[in-house]
């Protein structure tokens, strides 16, 4: 009679361990979906509150889910642990159960939002003057001044992008009529803002520097005022570099190269001055907690400029999230990169060449549709 007992508890407890796991399913089904259709920098956020939704009020024990993103795949992998109640007479006190979900996703339009200008009340939160010439045929420029004029369009210029959407209404067009231009648009929003890895700056590691002929740098926390005079070059190692009301002077002749290079500017006096004839190929990481960012500062500085002027060639690879800096790009003869996003208060672009696509970091257009696949 006992054995009897024990095989109809059994039977009675596994059966309810797999209603229990059909429904932890479903709702990892519906947060791989939420997640999936979301942008990279809240996905996670948001598949775990569509769990937590879907799955309601349950009497499972010790719920773990992990989530994963790779390439156009998002997944997630749940276990939790059901009590028993009859088996625990021989012992078996709970039964361990998992699941898991991937959602395949493929937008509707592969054009991104490159440039973005954040200012939302300023004149001329993007300029554009003459000899400008923007090959980004899958980029997007948004403005999201409502200010009179938002911005401004100068003659001879060359503007090959999806769309330069400007949130306000009015705008100076110099040349005549922009062929992408569209106003009172809707701006995508600043994925980025508080979303970052936060910086603790420590102490001073490298203080005030003369440099010449070949150097080497490696991450650390750089303080005042570094000139690279004459001619050099400079390669920096992978790694965070943290400036700490620090400038880098770089002047003509100097080539800069580093893969896997983070630069943060912990402060509005904090930065890079890039002056004429400088050759520059930076790429941000490609994994770990800084990956695809190359340059940003903390939200909520006080406004500052930052300049870069003429170039002799630029390779970036990465984000530019700098919130806070009106940025002026002047006289540059090239940049050219496979993965870039610019992201400043306002901008200026005068005399330049640049052809680019967007970075592992993007900016989702708003109008932008998510098309998600689930397996299991």
């Amino acid at each position: 009679v006992m054995i009897i007992l024990v095989f109809i508890g059994a039977a009675i407890d596994y059966g309810r361990a797999m209603r229990d796991r059909t429904t932890l399913q479903n709702a990892l089904d519906a947060a791989v979906i939420a997640g999936a259709g979301s942008s990279a920098n809240t996905r996670n956020a948001v598949a775990e509150n569509m769990f937590l939704a879907s799955l309601g009020a349950t009497d499972l024990n010790d719920i773990r889910v992990v989530w994963s993103s790779g390439g156009s795949t998002y997944s997630g992998r749940a276990t939790a642990v059901v009590a028993t109640n009859l088996m625990s007479i021989v012992g078996k006190k709970s039964i361990d159960i998992g699941v898991s979900a991937t959602a395949t996703f493929s937008s509707s339009s592969a054009k991104k939002v490159c440039i973005m200008a954040l200012a939302p009340s300023t004149t001329q939160a993007l300029l554009i003057n003459s000899g400008v010439s923007l090959q980004a045929p899958s980029c997007r420029i948004d403005v999201k001044s409502v200010a009179s004029p938002a911005a401004i369009f100068n003659s001879g210029s060359n503007l090959n992008v999806d769309m330069i959407c400007v949130q306000g209404a009015s705008v100076i067009q110099n040349a005549g009529a922009v062929t992408a231009l569209k106003t009172g648009c809707a701006t995508a929003s600043d994925p980025f803002a508080g979303t970052l890895p936060n910086v603790t700056v420590g102490a001073c590691t490298v203080s005030n520097q003369n440099y010449s002929g070949a150097n080497v740098l490696s991450p650390g926390v750089y303080c005042g005022t570094f000139n690279f005079n004459g001619t050099g070059s400079l390669t920096l190692n992978p790694g965070l570099y943290v400036f700490k009301d620090a400038v880098w002077n770089l002047n003509s002749g100097w080539s800069v190269t580093g893969a896997g290079v983070t630069l943060y500017f912990a402060n509005e006096r904090s930065g890079i001055q890039i002056n004429s004839g400088v050759n520059a190929a930076i790429s941000a990481p490609e994994s770990g907690a800084y990956a695809g960012i190359l340059i940003y500062e903390p939200n909520g500085l006080p406004r500052s400029p930052i300049v870069f002027n003429g170039s002799a060639g630029h390779n970036f690879k990465g984000l530019f999230y700098l919130p806070s800096r009106d940025a002026t790009f002047n006289a540059v003869s090239s940049i050219i990169s496979e993965s870039i996003t610019l992201v400043f208060n306002t901008i200026i672009l005068d005399t330049l060449d640049w052809k680019f696509q967007s970075g592992g970091r993007s900016i989702d257009r708003p109008d932008a549709q998510i098309n998600v696949i689930l397996s299991k």
